[in-house]
Protein backbone atom coordinates (compact mmCIF):
# COMPACT_ATOMS: atom_id res chain seq x y z
CA UNK A 1 0.00 0.00 0.00
CA UNK A 2 2.95 2.38 0.96
CA UNK A 3 4.53 1.84 -2.38
CA UNK A 4 1.19 2.27 -4.19
CA UNK A 5 0.75 5.68 -2.73
CA UNK A 6 3.94 6.73 -2.97
CA UNK A 7 4.52 6.13 -6.85
CA UNK A 8 0.93 7.50 -7.49
CA UNK A 9 1.28 10.37 -5.16
CA UNK A 10 5.12 11.44 -5.17
CA UNK A 11 4.60 14.40 -3.55
CA UNK A 12 2.34 13.87 -0.40
CA UNK A 13 5.12 11.43 0.58
CA UNK A 14 8.45 13.03 2.00
CA UNK A 15 10.01 9.33 2.81
CA UNK A 16 9.33 6.02 2.02
CA UNK A 17 9.99 2.34 4.33
CA UNK A 18 9.23 -0.67 2.79
CA UNK A 19 9.27 -3.63 4.88
CA UNK A 20 9.66 -7.05 3.10
CA UNK A 21 8.40 -6.04 0.28
CA UNK A 22 8.80 -7.37 -2.92
CA UNK A 23 8.20 -6.19 -6.42
CA UNK A 24 7.33 -9.69 -8.16
CA UNK A 25 5.38 -12.93 -6.77
CA UNK A 26 8.23 -14.88 -8.24
CA UNK A 27 11.06 -13.43 -5.94
CA UNK A 28 9.03 -15.23 -2.87
CA UNK A 29 10.18 -18.49 -1.98
CA UNK A 30 7.98 -21.11 -3.99
CA UNK A 31 6.55 -22.98 -0.66
CA UNK A 32 5.76 -19.66 0.30
CA UNK A 33 4.13 -18.92 -3.02
CA UNK A 34 2.01 -22.19 -2.39
CA UNK A 35 0.74 -21.71 1.13
CA UNK A 36 -0.41 -17.80 0.01
CA UNK A 37 -2.71 -20.50 -2.40
CA UNK A 38 -4.23 -21.12 0.64
CA UNK A 39 -4.73 -18.10 2.79
CA UNK A 40 -8.65 -17.77 2.56
CA UNK A 41 -11.27 -17.87 6.29
CA UNK A 42 -10.79 -21.03 6.60
CA UNK A 43 -7.48 -20.62 7.59
CA UNK A 44 -8.78 -18.87 10.57
CA UNK A 45 -8.84 -21.41 13.37
CA UNK A 46 -5.05 -22.69 12.42
CA UNK A 47 -3.43 -18.97 13.00
CA UNK A 48 -5.19 -18.17 16.11
CA UNK A 49 -1.53 -18.61 17.99
CA UNK A 50 0.07 -16.43 15.61
CA UNK A 51 1.50 -12.76 16.22
CA UNK A 52 -0.46 -11.48 13.20
CA UNK A 53 -3.98 -13.09 14.74
CA UNK A 54 -3.21 -11.45 18.33
CA UNK A 55 -2.42 -8.28 16.45
CA UNK A 56 -5.95 -7.88 14.67
CA UNK A 57 -7.97 -9.14 17.85
CA UNK A 58 -6.34 -6.06 19.69
CA UNK A 59 -6.64 -3.74 17.10
CA UNK A 60 -9.54 -4.11 14.56
CA UNK A 61 -13.05 -2.57 15.02
CA UNK A 62 -14.53 -5.92 14.19
CA UNK A 63 -11.76 -8.27 15.96
CA UNK A 64 -14.96 -10.96 14.16
CA UNK A 65 -14.08 -10.34 10.43
CA UNK A 66 -10.57 -12.30 10.55
CA UNK A 67 -12.06 -15.15 8.76
CA UNK A 68 -13.04 -11.80 6.21
CA UNK A 69 -9.71 -10.20 6.17
CA UNK A 70 -8.14 -13.77 5.54
CA UNK A 71 -10.12 -14.11 2.38
CA UNK A 72 -9.24 -10.79 0.91
CA UNK A 73 -5.31 -11.12 1.51
CA UNK A 74 -5.81 -14.49 -0.08
CA UNK A 75 -7.52 -12.86 -2.87
CA UNK A 76 -4.80 -9.85 -3.18
CA UNK A 77 -1.59 -12.38 -2.90
CA UNK A 78 -3.38 -14.67 -5.78
CA UNK A 79 -3.02 -11.51 -7.97
CA UNK A 80 -0.07 -11.57 -10.33
CA UNK A 81 1.92 -8.19 -9.81
CA UNK A 82 5.29 -6.38 -10.86
CA UNK A 83 5.93 -3.36 -9.42
CA UNK A 84 9.16 -3.06 -10.28
CA UNK A 85 8.71 0.56 -12.49
CA UNK A 86 7.31 1.91 -9.61
CA UNK A 87 9.82 1.18 -7.44
CA UNK A 88 12.57 2.28 -9.68
CA UNK A 89 10.97 5.49 -10.49
CA UNK A 90 10.61 6.37 -6.46
CA UNK A 91 11.80 10.04 -6.07
CA UNK A 92 11.73 10.06 -2.29
CA UNK A 93 14.49 8.83 0.09
CA UNK A 94 13.33 5.49 0.30
CA UNK A 95 14.38 2.65 3.09
CA UNK A 96 14.16 -0.85 1.84
CA UNK A 97 14.27 -3.22 4.80
CA UNK A 98 14.22 -7.32 5.11
CA UNK A 99 15.12 -9.97 7.49
CA UNK A 100 17.59 -12.07 6.70
CA UNK A 101 14.89 -15.20 6.61
CA UNK A 102 12.22 -13.46 4.82
CA UNK A 103 9.72 -14.48 2.42
CA UNK A 104 12.01 -13.72 -0.47
CA UNK A 105 15.86 -14.40 -0.47
CA UNK A 106 18.06 -11.27 0.51
CA UNK A 107 19.30 -11.06 -3.09
CA UNK A 108 15.83 -9.67 -3.90
CA UNK A 109 15.64 -6.79 -1.75
CA UNK A 110 19.53 -5.97 -3.02
CA UNK A 111 17.44 -6.02 -6.21
CA UNK A 112 15.09 -3.78 -5.11
CA UNK A 113 17.56 -1.43 -3.53
CA UNK A 114 19.79 -1.41 -7.17
CA UNK A 115 16.20 -0.41 -8.69
CA UNK A 116 17.03 2.78 -6.53
CA UNK A 117 20.42 3.28 -7.52
CA UNK A 118 22.00 1.27 -4.78
CA UNK A 119 24.68 -1.27 -4.38
CA UNK A 120 26.32 -0.01 -7.77
CA UNK A 121 29.65 1.11 -6.26
CA UNK A 122 31.38 1.94 -3.39
CA UNK A 123 29.67 4.49 -1.43
CA UNK A 124 33.28 6.71 -1.05
CA UNK A 125 35.02 7.87 2.08
CA UNK A 126 32.58 11.02 2.39
CA UNK A 127 29.59 8.83 1.44
CA UNK A 128 29.38 10.62 -2.38
CA UNK A 129 28.84 6.86 -4.04
CA UNK A 130 25.50 6.29 -2.00
CA UNK A 131 22.14 5.62 -3.94
CA UNK A 132 21.49 9.53 -5.52
CA UNK A 133 18.08 10.59 -3.63
CA UNK A 134 18.86 9.32 -0.19
CA UNK A 135 17.91 5.68 -0.56
CA UNK A 136 18.98 2.96 2.14
CA UNK A 137 19.30 -0.78 2.50
CA UNK A 138 18.93 -2.67 5.85
CA UNK A 139 18.82 -6.80 6.23
CA UNK A 140 18.07 -7.15 9.51
CA UNK A 141 19.70 -10.59 10.85
CA UNK A 142 18.28 -13.07 12.70
CA UNK A 143 14.43 -12.15 11.60
CA UNK A 144 11.76 -13.70 9.40
CA UNK A 145 8.87 -11.78 7.93
CA UNK A 146 7.18 -13.01 10.82
CA UNK A 147 8.48 -11.76 13.60
CA UNK A 148 10.09 -8.16 11.85
CA UNK A 149 7.48 -6.11 13.43
CA UNK A 150 8.16 -7.27 16.98
CA UNK A 151 11.78 -6.50 16.33
CA UNK A 152 13.90 -3.46 18.09
CA UNK A 153 16.25 -3.61 14.97
CA UNK A 154 13.47 -2.79 13.17
CA UNK A 155 12.49 0.49 14.87
CA UNK A 156 15.85 1.33 15.00
CA UNK A 157 16.69 1.18 11.40
CA UNK A 158 13.22 2.67 10.59
CA UNK A 159 14.18 5.98 12.94
CA UNK A 160 17.60 6.21 11.64
CA UNK A 161 16.29 6.72 8.92
CA UNK A 162 13.56 9.09 9.30
CA UNK A 163 16.04 10.94 11.62
CA UNK A 164 18.51 11.30 8.41
CA UNK A 165 19.60 14.77 7.23
CA UNK A 166 19.42 15.24 3.55
CA UNK A 167 22.80 15.40 1.96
Amino acid sequence: VALQTAAKYPAKVRRLVLVSANTRPDAIYAEMRAQQGQVNASAAEFMKDTPMYQLYQRVAPRPEDFPRLLTKIGESMSKDYDFTEDVRGLQMPTLVVAGDADMAPPSHYVEVFKLLDGGLRDGGWMGEGRPKGGHALAILPGLTHYNMFNSPLLAAAILAFLDEQPA
